[in-house]
């Protein structure tokens, strides 16, 4: 749905806010600026809470490029958690790490993945996201790979898989744009902004029961998207994966 369809859905049908008068000024609580604020934050809030928006195309996100010795790299504001990452001619995708198993000495994996713990750089083979860095006051993911690439693997891309945030804000200026988040959730992300503007309301108009609700649909929504997002995992083959808890066993992922 256009921002523009969203924005009378959630004046006339969620919020009852339509002006009766046939002239004069508009008799009407909330602004066009407020209520589109209120429906950018919502669309964000949706996406961050279920999940929603994974991306392996978008190349400003998702690639990488190496640099010479530079082992942590920050990634694109947007980026919540990385699924996946392979480095551009490479077979296989970089082994999932942490920052304990990096910079324990050891390497502790027991597949198919060829990794000389004592190598000083070169192809990366691993990597890690659970390094970050407060970058102006906000959050931003960062990535650990390991070993330090090299000249020679300098340029090279690191193509990801990611969960992440939308991309650009909705405004009035583009009426005509269109969320990220799927559109059979698009409706019940008003259910926040509806949430936000009766919260904000006038102090002797409020309905802060009204409001509840409204906030309450829009948690059971984020739910059921995460949920279903889940589900698609059991879609996927499973497979063993082991030694990757630093001890002798297995796991099943």
């Amino acid at each position: 749905m256009k921002l523009s369809e969203l924005l009378d859905e959630l004046r006339a049908n969620l919020l009852r806010d339509a002006s009766t008068l046939k002239s004069g000024p508009p008799d009407t609580y909330w602004s066009d600026e407020a209520l589109v604020r209120y429906i950018d934050e919502a669309h964000r809030r949706f996406a961050r809470r279920s999940f929603c928006i994974r991306d392996f195309t978008t190349a400003e996100v998702v690639q990488l490029p190496l640099e010479t010795d530079i082992a942590l790299y920050r990634l694109h504001p947007a980026i919540l958690r990385v699924q996946s990452g392979r480095v551009e001619g490479e077979a296989a995708d970089l082994v999932r790490s942490t920052h304990p198993i990096q910079f324990s000495g050891n390497n502790p994996f027991t597949d198919s993945v060829e990794y000389d713990v004592s190598s000083s750089g070169g192809m990366p083979r691993r990597f890690s996201t659970d390094e970050g860095t407060d970058v102006e006051d906000e959050y931003q993911v960062c990535m650990f790979v390991d070993p330090r690439p090299t000249a020679k693997e300098t340029g090279k891309l690191v193509n990801l898989r990611v969960i992440r945030l939308p991309l650009n804000k909705l405004t009035l200026e583009k009426t005509d744009a269109v969320p990220e988040i799927p559109e059979d959730w698009q409706l019940d992300m008003l259910e926040w902004a509806a949430y936000r503007a009766l919260r904000n309301w006038d102090v002797d108009a409020e309905d802060r029961t009204k409001a509840e609700k409204h906030k309450e649909r829009f948690e059971e929504a984020v739910k059921e998207c995460l949920k279903e997002v889940q589900q698609r995992k059991m879609f996927q083959p499973q497979t063993w994966a082991f030694g990757q808890h630093g001890w002798g066993g297995y796991t099943r992922t």
